[in-house]
């Protein structure tokens, strides 16, 4: 057996004992999105804007929940139990002590994706114009999101201190959601566009309906990559900006 999948599987083991974590993994980032889709539904079928409100939402409680919020306690628990520091010493390399227990939220995320995609689609909200940004969105949002929980895991004490550190990054989050930035001026509202949720929410309105705007007129599945450069580039810039400040700053050691 792997060092990975030893890893993962000892993480897939611990999440499963935890109930709350697992029905916060599970549930929450489906109630919401179904739930929106049953409204639309009843009131004289979905639009896309409907569908674009279940899809932002659940792209939001995804990454914050099960990727952010998850890696950011396992990180903060396992280096205050000196689990990170005894694996340091054996024959595992950084990257597979850290990406171990990643394995397990970003396996959720594929499974979760599917489901609500296939939800959506059951409920009449059409199929994606362009398949592959949709998963680059959540995959790419997974990444980043993972990268933001090695960052705030640095000044992490342990998992109830979690609660606290995490506020920036969910607030970080909230500001990027459409409903923030379609209230605020329009120069605000391109700065906010440069924020991790607003680049994977452009890039899934774009795979899905074929325009950041839904509503908008679509583009086709060729036309969709050229307006896909902008989305793809921001979340590029914060996965490597992260991952460099996490280098230099994760900490191994427990805080005291």
């Amino acid at each position: 057996m792997s060092t990975m999948t030893a890893l993962s599987r000892a993480e897939f083991t611990l999440l499963g004992r935890n109930r709350v974590l697992l029905f916060n993994a599970i549930v929450m980032p489906l109630v919401f999105p179904v739930a929106l889709l049953i409204i639309g539904t009843r009131n004289g079928g979905l639009t896309d804007a409907g569908v674009a409100a279940a899809l932002q939402s659940f792209a939001l409680l995804l990454l914050v929940f099960v990727v952010f919020y998850n890696l950011l306690s396992v990180y903060a628990t396992r280096r205050d139990e000196l689990v990170l520091k005894r694996l340091r010493t054996g024959e595992s390399t950084d990257a597979q002590i850290l990406l171990g227990p990643a394995v397990p939220s970003l396996l959720l995320c594929v499974i979760l994706s599917v489901v609500v995609g296939g939800v959506v689609v059951a409920f009449g909200g059409g199929v994606p114009v362009n398949v592959l940004l949709v998963a680059l969105a959540l995959a790419g949002g997974a990444v980043l999101f993972g990268a933001l929980a090695l960052i705030t895991s640095a000044f992490t004490r342990n998992a109830e201190a979690a609660q606290i550190t995490s506020l920036p990054v969910v607030l970080l989050a909230m500001v990027g959601t459409p409903l923030v930035r379609d209230a605020v001026p329009a120069a605000l509202g391109d700065v906010i566009s440069l924020t991790p949720l607003a680049a994977v929410t452009d890039l899934l309105n774009l795979g899905w309906f074929g325009t950041v705007t839904p509503g908008g007129a679509p583009h086709g599945f060729a036309g969709t990559f050229s307006g896909a450069g902008a989305p793809v580039l921001v979340m590029l810039a914060w996965i490597t900006g992260c991952v460099l400040i996490a280098r230099t700053h994760f900490r191994w050691e427990p805080r005291f």
